[in-house]
């Protein structure tokens, strides 16, 4: 189970968001007063869909993924993240309670920081808000391309699409070991995990990518791409 501890302070951190990188002095003492770390395991829920949320949660380092939980044990999973991405930032401005699920894909440690706390930072320190604002309205825009993904794109398209992501935003490289399992890949593409097998045999076929295991190589970047573009 996570137990809460507490390390570097804030002021001294090397880690922390552009956004806490707006606070004065004083409101990075402020700020840490109530903050504590927590580190989860792999498969540990860092937050459920309901909670009340409490905290602003600060992925410092690690990656998970944030789904929405459905009936019959279907879920749709909105996004996967690693560190530097702010969970709970739509409870800041909204109803208080956490709107996804957040499970660790590996280990992760996150800080946590009062809710409480940010709301009034927020209305003292006008850059430090902008940052916030800017944060959340990214994470909606990334929402709106998502959306169209999911709607709009045949199978092959939505796994070329995640697939460049996990390579662009996540991995950084074309050469990755997936933390997803194909049940994950299936729910993120929103396949049944038959039919991503199947397009994952044609993309290997077609020498796209090779996966052996879970270690996975795009090969044929430029035809990956243009699968994404055309859906």
């Amino acid at each position: 189970m996570a137990m809460p501890v507490k390390t570097t302070c804030c002021k001294e951190c090397v880690s922390k968001s552009a956004c806490f990188k707006e606070l004065s002095e004083e409101e990075l003492v402020l700020i840490d007063q109530g903050r504590f770390e927590v580190t989860f395991k792999k498969g540990e829920v860092v937050c459920k869909q309901g909670m009340l949320a409490s905290h602003l949660i600060y992925i410092k380092k690690g990656f998970v993924k944030l789904y929405i939980e459905g009936g019959h044990n279907k879920n749709i999973i909105l996004t996967i993240e690693k560190d530097g991405y702010m969970i709970g930032l739509q409870s800041l401005f909204g109803n208080s309670v956490f709107h996804y699920t957040t499970v660790a894909y590996e280990d992760t440690s996150v800080c946590l920081f009062e809710m409480s706390t940010i709301s009034k930072i927020i209305e003292q320190n006008s850059g430090f808000a902008s940052k916030l604002i800017a944060r959340l309205n990214e994470n909606t825009i990334r929402g709106y391309g998502r959306l169209f993904c999911l709607t709009q794109k045949q199978a092959s398209g939505r796994l070329a699409d995640i697939l460049l992501c996990l390579s662009d935003r996540l991995y950084k490289s074309n050469n990755f070991e997936m933390a997803l399992s194909r049940k994950d890949l299936a729910e993120i593409t929103v396949m049944s995990v038959e039919s991503l097998s199947r397009v994952i045999k044609e993309f290997k076929e077609d020498k796209i990518i090779s996966l052996e295991g879970r270690n996975l190589e795009i090969l044929d970047r430029e035809r990956l791409e243009r699968i994404c573009e055309t859906g």
